[in-house]
C-alpha cells in the first residue's frame, strides 16, 4: 500500500463567494479559520526554524529574500512557477485601464517595472526561466524605492546573467470530456546576453474550443410559457510574438518591448425553443459572431543618472488595436424564416503615453519621487444594424453607432518614503486633468480635474510582525465602450452609449497587519472603508438605461489572507493557502429610491489552496475548487442575478521523466452549473411583478488538460 508521505501531492482549494443566506455561518468558518492560524503559527514557530536553515528565506522588517534554493521542491520551470509559490503572494497583473501609472502589477524585475501594458505579468514571467533567477524579495509595505504603482506588498524577481542563451518551451493539449476538441497549443522563448544587451523573445499559439448546453425556461407573469435547449460553440485560434531588450551603459539603461497579438474566433448558438401554448409551434434561434482582431504594442524606456542623487526614467508606449465583429441572429419556424438582425461592427483604439519618473535620494531617511505622465486615448466606433422581417435587409439607425471618443489626460505626483525608526511614512500628492471629446449628434466636450493624496503608514517593530494603515484618494478611468452603443443579441437589445458619463472617484481607508511564522506561514488580516463618489452604474435617462453615475456610495468589508504549513498536523512539505473576503456596500437606487448594494458586486469569498511536495518521489498532486456567491446586476427595467456555483480542479505533475515537467489537469469536476435569473419588468422595476422571466441553467462541461514545459 502506498502512503500519502510517499507521495509529493499538491492541493489547491479555491472557494469563492458564497451564497447570501448562508453568509453568518461563512463568516463564523472564517473566524475559526483564524483562530486556527494562530494555532499553527504558534506550532510552526517551533516546528519550523524559518531563516535558521541554511537555503530558507532571510527577512528584515520590510523584506523577506527567498533564494533560488527555496524553490527548489516546486521544481520550477519559469519565474511564474516561483511567483506562484511565494507565501502569502497573490499575483496581481494590473489594471487594464488607460494611463501607465495607475496600472501596475505587484510584480518587479530587476527593481523595474516592465515598460509594458498589453504584455502581462504572467506572459512576461513564464518567459524567464527558473535558472535565471537568482532570487525573489518579497517587499511589505516599504515600497517607496521602487516603482510598485501604490502596491503595497511586491515581489521582486532578481535575475542573474549566463554566458548562454536559455530557452523555456511549454507544448498543452486541452480535451473536453462532454462536447469537442481536442484544443493544442504551445510556447517557447529564449532570454540571452550578447555584450552589454540582455534580450528576450518568444511566441506562443493555440486553438481553442468551448462547448457549452443550457436549459431555460420563460415565464410571463408567473406563468411558464416557454422551454428551451440551447448548445453554444466557440472555436478558434490565438497568435502572439514578444520581444524585449535591455542594454546598459554604465551608468544608463535603454529597455525596448514589443508585442503583437493576433486573434480570430467564431461563435455559434442553437436555441431550440418549445411555446406551453398549444396555439404556437416550435421554433428556433440561432445567433452567430465572426470575430479578427489584431493588437500591437511598442514600448520602452530610458533610464540614467542624472546626479549620484537622482535618477531619472522616461517611459514611451504606443498601442494599437484593430477589432471587426460580424454578428447574426435570425429566428425559423419548421426552417421558415421569420426574421434575421445582421450587425457589423468595426472599433479601432490607439493609446500613446509619455511619461518621466524622477527619483531623488538626497535627504537622510527620505526617497523622494516625482512623476509626470501624459496620455491620449482614442477610439472610434462604427456600427450598422440591418434586420429582414421578409422582404430583404432594411438599415436600423442606432443613436451613438458611428463616433469618434478622445481624451488627452496629464497625471503629477510627488511622493515621499520616510524612515522613522521603526515607522515608515509614504506620503503623496498627485492631481490629475483630463479632457474627453466625442463627435456625433449627441457628441459634448467635458473638462474634469482631481486631487489625488495618499498617506500610508507601515509599523514593522520587528521581520515577523507588522501593520499597514492606506489612505488614498483613486480615480477611475472611463471605459469608452460606455460613450457607444453596442447591439446584444443574446438578450436580444441595443446596448446604448453615454456621452455624459463621469468617472468615479474613491476615497479608500485600508488597515492590514501581517503576521509570519517559520519558512512559509503568513496570515494578514485587512479591514477596508471606500466612500465613492459619482458611483458608475446603470441609469434611467428619458425612459432608457445607459451607463451613467447614480450618485455617491460606500463599501466596507474585511479580508484574510493566510499561508500555515501543514507539518505541525503530520503532513511533511504542506501548505494551506486561504483568501477569504467578505464585503458589503450600499447606494441610493436611482429606480426606487430605497437603498440597496452595488451593482455586479459579490458579498464574499474564499479561496483556498492545499499543496504538499515530497522530493523523493518528484511528484505533485493538487486540487482546486472555486464559489463565488451571487451578484445582481440593477438596470431601469431588469434584474439580473447570476450564480456561478462551485468550480473544483484536480492536478497531479511529475518531474521524474526527461527533466520535464508533466502536468495533467482535470477542470470542473462537481459539473459546474451557471445560474441566471432574468426579470424584465413593463417599464421599471418599482412595477412589482416582472413582465416576464428567464431562468437558465448553463453547463461548461469537464476537460482534461495534458501539458509538458521545459528549459534548456
Amino acid at each position: 500500500m502506498t502512503r500519502f508521505s510517499d507521495l509529493n501531492y499538491c492541493i489547491r482549494m479555491d472557494v469563492r463567494n458564497l451564497a447570501p443566506a448562508s453568509a453568518g455561518w461563512w463568516a463564523a468558518l472564517g473566524f475559526a479559520m483564524s483562530l486556527t492560524v494562530t494555532a499553527f503559527s504558534h506550532a510552526a514557530e517551533t516546528a519550523l526554524p524559518g531563516t535558521e536553515r541554511a537555503d530558507g528565506p532571510g527577512q528584515n522588517e520590510e523584506t523577506v529574500i527567498y533564494p533560488r534554493s527555496f524553490f527548489d521542491m516546486y521544481s520550477p520551470v519559469d519565474a511564474l512557477d516561483m511567483v506562484n509559490q511565494l507565501p502569502g503572494f497573490r499575483l496581481i497583473e494590473g489594471g487594464g485601464s488607460r494611463g501607465f501609472g495607475g496600472n501596475a502589477g505587484n510584480v518587479l524585475i530587476n527593481a523595474e517595472r516592465p515598460s509594458s501594458k498589453q504584455d502581462r505579468l504572467s506572459q512576461i514571467l513564464s518567459r524567464i526561466p527558473a535558472a535565471r533567477v537568482e532570487q525573489i524579495e518579497l517587499v511589505r509595505g516599504d515600497t517607496g524605492s521602487l516603482t510598485a504603482g501604490g502596491q503595497s506588498v511586491v515581489a521582486n524577481v532578481v535575475l542573474r546573467d549566463e554566458g548562454r542563451a536559455n530557452w523555456t518551451w511549454k507544448a498543452q493539449v486541452e480535451q473536453d470530456t462532454d462536447s469537442g476538441g481536442p484544443e493544442p497549443g504551445g510556447s517557447v522563448s529564449m532570454v540571452a546576453r550578447s555584450g552589454n544587451t540582455r534580450y528576450a523573445a518568444g511566441v506562443e499559439a493555440r486553438h481553442f474550443f468551448i462547448g457549452n448546453v443550457a436549459d431555460e425556461r420563460l415565464e410571463v407573469r408567473g406563468v411558464p410559457a416557454e422551454w428551451r435547449d440551447d448548445v453554444e460553440q466557440t472555436q478558434g485560434n490565438d497568435f502572439a510574438a514578444s520581444f524585449n531588450s535591455e542594454t546598459d551603459w554604465d551608468s544608463t539603461v535603454a529597455r525596448f518591448n514589443g508585442k503583437l497579438e493576433h486573434q480570430v474566433f467564431d461563435f455559434f448558438e442553437r436555441s431550440e425553443r418549445t411555446p406551453q401554448s398549444a396555439d404556437e409551434s416550435p421554433f428556433s434561434v440561432h445567433r452567430d459572431t465572426d470575430s479578427d482582431e489584431y493588437e500591437l504594442e511598442l514600448g520602452g524606456d530610458l533610464q540614467w543618472q542624472a546626479t549620484p542623487q537622482t535618477d531619472v526614467k522616461t517611459i514611451l508606449v504606443f498601442n494599437r488595436e484593430w477589432k471587426d465583429r460580424i454578428s447574426g441572429r435570425r429566428r425559423e419556424v419548421e426552417d421558415l424564416l421569420i426574421r434575421r438582425q445582421r450587425a457589423n461592427r468595426e472599433t479601432r483604439e490607439a493609446e500613446s503615453i509619455a511619461r518621466v519618473e524622477v527619483d531623488w535620494t538626497g535627504w537622510d531617511d527620505h526617497y523622494l519621487e516625482f512623476d509626470l505622465e501624459t496620455a491620449l486615448n482614442v477610439l472610434d466606433n462604427q456600427l450598422e444594424l440591418a434586420i429582414d422581417d421578409g422582404s430583404g435587409f432594411s438599415p436600423v439607425v442606432v443613436p451613438g453607432a458611428d463616433s469618434r471618443v478622445e481624451e488627452w489626460r496629464g497625471d503629477v505626483q510627488i511622493s515621499d518614503s520616510w524612515q522613522i525608526d521603526a515607522w515608515t511614512l509614504e506620503p503623496s500628492l498627485g492631481a490629475e486633468v483630463s479632457r474627453i471629446s466625442q463627435t456625433g449628434p449627441q457628441g459634448r466636450e467635458r473638462s474634469f480635474f482631481f486631487v489625488k493624496p495618499s498617506l500610508a503608514m507601515i509599523h514593522a517593530p520587528a521581520s515577523e510582525r507588522q501593520t499597514r494603515i492606506n489612505l488614498r484618494r483613486s480615480v477611475a478611468q472611463l471605459d469608452f465602450g460606455d460613450f457607444v452603443s453596442a447591439t446584444n443579441f443574446g438578450d436580444n437589445e441595443i446596448n446604448l452609449g453615454n456621452p455624459s458619463l463621469k468617472p468615479q472617484n474613491t476615497w479608500i481607508a485600508e488597515v492590514a497587519h501581517e503576521r509570519r511564522f517559520g519558512e512559509v506561514g503568513v496570515a494578514t488580516a485587512k479591514m477596508f472603508f471606500n466612500y465613492v463618489r459619482d458611483l458608475q452604474d446603470r441609469l434611467p435617462i428619458d425612459g432608457k438605461d445607459v451607463p451613467g453615475n447614480i450618485g455617491d456610495g460606500r463599501r466596507w468589508g474585511m479580508e484574510l489572507e493566510t499561508t500555515m504549513p501543514m507539518d505541525p498536523i503530520g503532513l511533511d512539505d504542506a501548505r494551506l493557502d486561504m483568501d477569504l473576503r467578505w464585503q458589503d456596500s450600499s447606494v441610493e437606487d436611482p429606480v426606487t429610491s430605497r437603498d440597496r448594494p452595488f451593482s455586479g458586486e459579490s458579498k464574499f469569498r474564499i479561496h483556498t489552496e492545499f499543496r504538499q511536495d515530497v522530493l523523493a518521489a518528484q511528484t505533485a498532486w493538487g486540487l482546486e475548487a472555486y464559489y463565488e456567491d451571487a451578484v445582481t446586476r440593477y438596470e431601469l427595467d431588469e434584474l439580473d442575478t447570476r450564480d456561478d456555483g462551485v468550480d473544483l480542479t484536480f492536478f497531479i505533475e511529475t518531474t521524474r521523466f526527461l527533466s520535464t515537467k508533466m502536468r495533467l489537469v482535470a477542470q470542473n469536476l462537481l459539473d459546474r452549473r451557471f445560474g441566471r435569473d432574468r426579470r424584465v419588468f413593463e417599464s421599471s422595476r418599482v412595477e412589482g411583478e416582472a413582465a416576464f422571466r428567464e431562468v437558465r441553467d448553463f453547463r461548461r462541461g469537464r476537460s482534461l488538460i495534458l501539458s509538458l514545459s521545459g528549459s534548456f
